[in-house]
């Protein structure tokens, strides 16, 4: 196939574009002339993405000891960025909820991203990295360039589901062999399209081969391992990975197995309340 993975967005941007929101609350809080207010009032007009978003923030994924009521308050606990990434993660799932050959499961493919977020803010809690919330997303859409194969090509998609039918395939290079280019490749460029910033884009670039920039090698390390955590969790994974743990991510982040086993345990034992959260009450 002659095309790019930016040729190949650029050519669907339609079909892969975002609503007007997310545009606006990621320029706000790049501003610093706009107050929390401001974002709050911005937010407010959506009177579903409110509502979603303090679900979200009143959830079991935060422990808060009293109930956030108001926008402006789950600003001031959170902060303007952490917010940000919220409304990221509500519209996202929202958004691409349809429009979805049969053969793409849909549920699969949420529950894989949705454990992988939590695996991966899990992680950064763990390691005390910065912004934890920007982990969440990065894991929620490490594989969203999947989804937007299965949306633009499905001809070549239903291939891939064929060949991958054979238990011993690398993905990677089917992906390569089929489309020529990963699904990381198209991630990448439509996170660049809806102008996220680096730090989002970043660790999906390199968590495969764990190769890469010295400054993003641990942020990478946290979503393979995160990865790798959703693909033996006991709830529907994606059939079409099969990335094995890089024994390097570990050494990367300082952790133990006994860590690892602490962070797939907790993982675990939040996982059903906050798929429910995070992808059942969103999707509905």
């Amino acid at each position: 196939m002659n095309m790019s993975p930016e040729q190949l967005i650029d050519s669907n941007i339609k079909l892969v574009s975002l609503p007007a929101i997310v545009a606006q609350v990621n320029q706000m809080v790049n501003d610093p002339t706009v107050s929390a207010a401001d974002i709050a009032m911005a937010i407010g007009q959506d009177t579903a993405l409110t509502a979603r978003l303090l679900k979200i923030v009143n959830s079991p994924f935060y422990r808060f000891p009293s109930k956030i009521e108001t926008l402006s308050m789950a600003i001031t606990v959170l902060g303007t960025r952490q917010l940000r990434d919220l409304v990221i993660t509500a519209v996202i799932i929202k958004r691409f909820q349809s429009n979805i050959d049969p053969a793409f499961d849909l549920e699969t493919f949420w529950c894989h991203s949705v454990t992988a977020a939590i695996a991966s803010r899990a992680i950064a809690l763990k390691l005390m990295l910065a912004n934890s919330e920007r982990f969440f997303v990065t894991g929620l859409l490490h594989d969203i360039g999947k989804m937007v194969m299965y949306l633009t090509l499905p001809n070549e998609s239903v291939r891939l589901l064929k060949a991958l039918e054979n238990p011993d395939c690398d993905i990677e290079h089917i992906e390569q062999e089929i489309f020529g280019f990963r699904h990381d490749d198209v991630g990448i460029a439509l996170m660049s399209a809806w102008h996220f910033p680096e730090s989002l884009i970043a660790p999906v670039r390199s968590y495969i081969t764990l190769q890469g920039p010295p400054q993003d090698l641990k942020d990478a390390a946290v979503l393979h391992l995160a990865n790798n955590i959703a693909n033996n969790m006991q709830t529907p994974i994606s059939r079409d990975d099969d990335t094995v743990l890089n024994p390097a991510a570990l050494e990367i982040l300082g952790l133990s197995p006994e860590d690892v086993e602490t962070i797939y345990e907790e993982t675990y034992r939040n996982l059903d309340a906050l798929l429910d959260v995070f992808y059942y009450d969103i999707a509905a």
